[in-house]
């Protein structure tokens, strides 16, 4: 059967979600910088991350002088990580492959994570003007947060279509693809070279690994 609809993760499937990280970093370090004349602390966030560090960077990292930051600064970088509007861009093989499936397709896009940061990052690649729907699972309940089902039965109501004439592309093997596959979807998983998922293995079946979307099309990657 033909395949409807193609359906795109964002972050590390359309951009690096490193430049995002960066970004964020660098947005974090100018307040720290003008408005409490604190040493930089870009480095170190940044050496963090390079180290695996997640999700507690802003809690342990140190300035040049030896001091970190106080619960209530904490707080207040935590804010404007997520709320500064990113400096990050498309891949190009993303343009390329979202150009060809505008022409053929539906598209749409289905991203997790803090509502505002998203809606940031969907605001600074421009994807509001080339993707029919945007579902960020974060204005909706737990149950549309992958890899639970519900924001992919939302797609097939909304566009008439089933499991078999949908694709699901994305980077992340430990969500990305459990509920599309059960449902009978093709699927695309792109392992960059920088992704924060390179290195994990997934097994799934009637999935495509690439590297790149490339100027591939759909019918060039066999689905």
């Amino acid at each position: 059967m033909d395949i409807k609809l193609v359906v795109f993760d964002m972050d590390d499937t359309l951009f690096l979600e490193r430049s995002y990280v960066e970004s964020g970093f660098r947005a974090v370090n100018s307040l720290l910088e003008n408005a409490y004349g604190r040493s930089s602390f870009f480095e170190e966030f940044w050496r963090l991350f390079q180290t695996g560090r997640r999700g507690d960077i802003f809690n342990v990292a140190r300035d040049f002088e030896g001091k970190g930051l106080s619960p209530e600064l904490i707080k207040e970088c935590i804010a404007v990580y997520r709320e500064h509007i990113p400096n990050i861009e498309l891949l190009s093989d993303s343009v390329e492959f979202i150009d060809f499936c505008r022409g053929a397709v539906r598209t749409a896009l289905i991203t997790d994570g803090p509502r505002v940061s998203q809606r940031a990052k969907i605001l600074s690649l421009g994807l509001e003007g080339v993707m029919d729907t945007i579902v960020v699972t974060d204005e909706h309940d737990a149950n549309w947060h992958k890899p639970e089902p519900k924001a992919f039965l939302s797609l097939e109501e909304e566009f008439g279509v089933s499991g078999e004439q949908c694709v699901y592309i994305g980077d992340n093997p430990h969500k990305d693809f459990v509920s599309p596959l059960r449902l009978g979807w093709k699927a695309i998983r792109v392992r960059r070279m920088g992704g924060l998922h390179e290195f994990h293995d997934y097994d799934g079946a009637n999935m495509v690994v690439v590297p790149d979307l490339g100027k591939r099309t759909i019918t060039e990657l066999n689905l």
